[in-house]
């Protein structure tokens, strides 16, 4: 093995391996560092949260013109809704159910200014609701309508309309503790009836007026005359709301949702086209170097041909020709495999530092799923090449 490398490498330049190597490495590098780099973001955008807690979207549709002539419907078909809940995305996904009836709600309390007000209800079922209350309930014996406000709306009054307007700020404490009556009118005059109610929380997750779901089935059963409308919003679990297929979908179908939840959806989509770019830079340059490669193995086999034959009639086996070759190829590849893997390593701490002083977190250690890749990088081009240079050894031994 020793003479045999001596004989085929004298008088053999190495500046074409030494190029090649130093290209496969920029390549590598470039493809670990924006996969290491793209996971490391990806997990800060779910630092946040729980993982084992479901995200909430709602979800309506967008209103247009023919909505507003009557010639588009506004709300979603049972087809539609049947569509959403088989993406792959959504875990449950439940419509909203709304009012058939008129009602109003006005106070009852000498320490309260008089109000009166026309109001809107919507109820889903319990398990999309964010607050948790003993009093979340219905009971038409007791007659009390437990009821669920947006946290927006208490914010609004307090640093909006009652500023502007002079009024006392309300902590949610009072707020709960005001009596009030709401009115409930079926089809008819004469025809409603009062009921307590009682506001028993507020919602950060969901921007309207609820009622318990059971309730509101039985008011319209009772009360509702309007011509039954087909869900405005649904609203869907998922697992992870950084799915891009989220967005790609609402803005396919056109519909729309608060915008600012599906934020750390568009910054993922952002996330993987740069590293589709990054992985394409570092394909290329990756699929150049192992042409240098194998051009640079092929002349340096052409120019040994002589005494590639030559050790071939003196009972060399094509094989053991080869092995020289193979063997600097392996040696080569595991360089580029130690070393871009360290450089990568020096680059994900150097940005880990930088990262703490704008108070992120990126690992500084580099994730499995480099190795896996890099190993199966080399492996692929290491394969490639042996076989290349077997066959041009055995050609010439014929």
């Amino acid at each position: 093995m020793k003479y045999l490398y001596r004989i085929l490498w004298q008088d053999h330049s190495r500046a074409h391996l030494i190029w090649a190597f130093l290209g496969t490495l920029a390549g590598f590098v470039l493809l670990l560092a924006g996969i290491q780099f793209y996971l490391d973001f990806k997990s800060i955008l779910q630092v946040n949260r729980d993982l084992l807690d479901p995200e909430y979207i709602v979800i309506n549709k967008q209103v247009n013109i023919g909505q507003t002539l009557g010639l588009a419907r506004p709300g979603f078909s049972d087809h539609e809704i049947s569509e959403i809940a088989a993406q792959p995305f959504t875990g449950k996904v439940a419509p909203f159910i709304s009012n058939e009836f008129p009602i109003s709600a006005y106070t009852e309390n000498e320490q309260f200014p008089d109000f009166y007000t026309e109001l809107f209800f919507e109820a889903i079922p319990d398990e999309y609701i964010d607050v948790k209350s003993d009093q979340w309930k219905w009971d038409p014996e007791e007659g009390v309508i437990p009821v669920i406000i947006p946290q927006d709306y208490l914010n609004l009054y307090n640093f909006g309309f009652a500023q502007s307007q002079g009024l006392p700020q309300i902590p949610k404490g009072i707020i709960s503790m005001i009596n009030f009556r709401i009115r409930l009118r079926g089809q008819g005059r004469g025809n409603f009836d009062d009921y307590r109610g009682k506001i028993v929380g507020f919602s950060n997750r969901i921007n309207s007026i609820l009622v318990p779901h059971d309730f509101l089935r039985w008011a319209n059963d009772k009360y509702g005359y309007f011509t039954k409308a087909a869900p405005s919003r649904v609203i869907i679990e998922t697992r992870d709301p950084t799915d891009p297929e989220i967005i790609n979908f609402i803005e396919e179908k056109g519909y729309d949702t608060i915008r600012e939840k599906l934020k750390s959806s568009r910054l993922n989509i952002l996330l993987k086209l740069i590293l589709s770019f990054l992985v394409v830079i570092a394909g290329i340059i990756i699929g150049l170097a192992f042409m240098v490669f194998l051009l640079s193995l092929q002349l340096m086999i052409s120019r040994s041909s002589p005494k590639i034959r030559r050790l071939n009639k003196l009972g060399f086996h094509y094989r053991e020709i080869s092995r020289p070759y193979i063997v600097l190829l392996l040696i080569l590849m595991i360089g580029v495999t130690a070393l871009s893997l360290l450089v990568t390593g020096v680059l994900a701490r150097h940005f880990s530092g930088m990262a703490e002083d704008w108070n992120l977190e990126l690992s500084s250690r580099l994730h499995g799923m480099l190795y896996g890749t890099s190993l199966g990088l080399i492996t692929l081009i290491f394969v490639a090449n042996m076989v290349a240079i077997l066959v041009s050894t055995r050609k010439l031994c014929k």
